[in-house]
């Protein structure tokens, strides 16, 4: 009688990620996708030994290199997105250690190359959730809605977008601003001649407290378009979740997000230099072109809607989570499988 097979990946992902945003809820998607493909995913992060008892021949890390695990008898793959140009040096013997290493966008993975990391690089994006990020075919017409979602994270350019909503609009009671926030904002305007938190302006509202991810969808619903000009992205879940829904998306064009930016609205930007552990360069938005597409969408809205809508239909036919799955299972192939 013929063994029989069964599909299992091990995966880490610390827990403390939580699966709201970023690695967590990219991890939780992705291996939700992988198991409704009848493949096993142990997922039990707070017990680091189970992949010592795990019969799973192949693991993956989803995570910065100093945390990658798995067992050496198993064909380990090392799955890091990364926002800057150039590699912390101590990632570098770790990703040679693996057998595998996996990226989000062809703009990380030619980092990856430039730097050596290993012989076998892939490229597995990110998704979405179809029944989460629904096309939205209605917007609101009574006011115009500009909304920002990542700060405090100075990279995500909030402080951009307030600088240039206040150039344009300060005093337009007909258009707001929202900010979407993980925690205090440090977004700053000047109200009244007072320097202080942007909050304090009548036409720009922030939330600070943590949103589920239905909150944040229902979040993009009531806009009328996103601005995100970012320095650096791996991937960029938060413009392409918003192109998704068919929102107008300013997004800069560079770095990971230049490989969907065309299907909103794309962002000139400049190299600077990194900051922190983010070491090379990053990508500077030119302010004068973000003002020109805020412009743009404002006062040219249905066309804007037209172009999004068109944009969101691709990603809703080519990549959402299943199919993620399936690049993933295409690679791994019979390295899946355990005997039973």
């Amino acid at each position: 009688m013929a063994e029989k097979k069964r599909g299992q990946i091990s995966w880490f992902t610390p827990p403390g990620l939580g699966d709201k945003t970023g690695y967590g809820y990219a991890a939780v998607e992705t291996i939700r996708a992988i198991q409704a493909k009848n493949v096993a995913v142990p997922f039990e992060t707070n017990d680091m030994d189970y992949f010592a008892r795990s019969n799973a021949k192949c693991h993956i890390s989803f995570i910065q290199p100093y945390n990658y695990q798995g067992q050496k008898e198993q064909y380990r793959i090392g799955y890091t997105p990364w926002e800057s140009s150039e590699l912390p040096d101590v990632w570098l013997p770790i990703m040679k250690s693996r057998d595998e290493i996996w990226t989000t966008s062809e703009w990380v993975a030619d980092i990856y190359r430039k730097n050596d990391v290993n012989n076998i690089i892939r490229i597995v994006p990110h998704g979405i959730n179809p029944e989460i990020w629904k096309i939205n075919y209605q917007y609101q017409t009574d006011k115009f809605t500009f909304l920002h979602v990542g700060g405090p994270t100075e990279r995500k350019g909030g402080q951009k977008v307030v600088d240039a909503f206040l150039d344009l609009f300060d005093g337009n009671k007909n258009v707001s601003l929202i900010l979407k926030s993980n925690g205090p904002s440090e977004a700053r305007a000047t109200v009244s001649g007072a320097f202080g938190n942007a909050s304090h302006h009548p036409q720009i509202s922030v939330i600070e407290e943590a949103l589920d991810v239905e909150g944040l969808a229902q979040l993009y619903s009531e806009a009328n378009c996103l601005v995100y000009p970012t320095r650096g992205e791996g991937f960029g879940l938060i413009p392409f979740q918003g192109i998704a829904t068919g929102l107008p998306t300013i997004v800069t064009n560079e770095t990971a997000c230049a490989e969907f930016a065309a299907l909103g609205f794309p962002l000139r930007a400049d190299p600077t230099p990194g900051d922190g552990i983010h070491l090379g360069e990053w990508y500077d938005p030119d302010e004068v072109h973000l003002r020109e597409l805020m412009t743009y969408v404002y006062e040219n809205f249905e066309q804007a809607k037209e172009h999004a809508m068109h944009g969101a239909r691709i990603i809703h036919n080519s990549q959402t989570w299943d199919h993620v799955a399936d690049i993933i299972l295409n690679i791994l192939g019979d390295k899946i499988y355990e005997k039973i």
